[in-house]
């Protein structure tokens, strides 16, 4: 993959197919917190204009009246992007890196289906699972599928020892990057499995977090879009070795 570099983000002009897939995903992403930052400043303009839209949504309730008395006292706080940042920038990050995971399935999925011999085991299937698909191909994006979220569930130094031993690629660069990606994939986990809410189990892995044990982790727009920054960055590099060493199919890239 042939790139310019245009601070901060890389300027890519070929990647394969799963990249494409995970930068699409990602802008998405990034044109939903655009889409929210315009949206609030329409309502802030027109704040009474946008208040009496808000209380009508509650026309068909039960209770109306009811409902937009109550409503109508607290709707400053309902119709200021605040209130709502915590909540859609958590649900946000979760997508990016759940996104950035299935870029590492889709891409074992490619490097198979030229090099199979990469998923040669002592682990067996069994025959229900491989009838269950139509195709070879089917079969073998399941099985790089299966083992991507075996490794991304065990932690990250599986990933990195299965890339190194079985496709001679080195994910982490430095013992900055993995701690970092390692750090973004555990938060991924709490936020999905624990509220955000800091348990003993995740202080243990990050000493820096040892005195915020039973409070939350905080996403906001700002954080979320450093962070599709840096698995941008990231994939980008990481893509460009991949799709050299076992010669993938790519697609060009045109700016204009």
């Amino acid at each position: 993959m042939k790139e310019e570099i245009k601070f901060p983000a890389k300027i890519i002009r070929e990647a394969t197919n799963s990249f494409m897939r995970f930068w699409a995903e990602m802008q998405q992403s990034e044109m939903l917190i655009s889409y929210l930052d315009v949206g609030n400043k329409f309502i802030v303009e027109n704040k009474e204009e946008a208040r009496k839209n808000f209380l009508a949504i509650y026309d068909h309730a039960a209770n109306p009246d009811e409902a937009k008395n109550i409503l109508r006292n607290k709707s400053d706080a309902f119709l200021d992007i605040e209130y709502y940042n915590i909540p859609l920038s958590s649900m946000i990050y979760v997508k990016s890196i759940d996104n950035f995971i299935t870029y590492f399935k889709e891409i074992l999925s490619e490097i198979v289906l030229v090099k199979p011999q990469i998923l040669k085991s002592q682990e067996s299937e069994s025959l229900e699972f491989i009838l269950s698909y139509d195709s070879i191909n089917e079969l073998v994006n399941a099985i790089a599928t299966k083992k991507i979220e075996e490794l991304f569930y065990k932690g990250i130094e599986d990933i990195e020892k299965f890339f190194k031993s079985r496709l001679g690629i080195t994910i982490f660069e430095t013992k900055d990057q993995k701690d970092n990606l390692n750090l973004l994939i555990k938060q991924r986990n709490i936020t999905v499995h624990n509220r955000r809410k800091i348990s003993k189990e995740f202080a243990k892995q990050f000493p820096d977090l040892d005195n915020k044990v039973g409070e939350y982790l905080n996403f906001d727009f700002q954080y979320v879009n450093g962070v599709n920054l840096y698995l941008y960055n990231f994939l980008a590099q990481k893509d460009e070795e991949i799709s050299n060493k076992f010669k993938l199919e790519k697609v060009k890239i045109n700016y204009r």
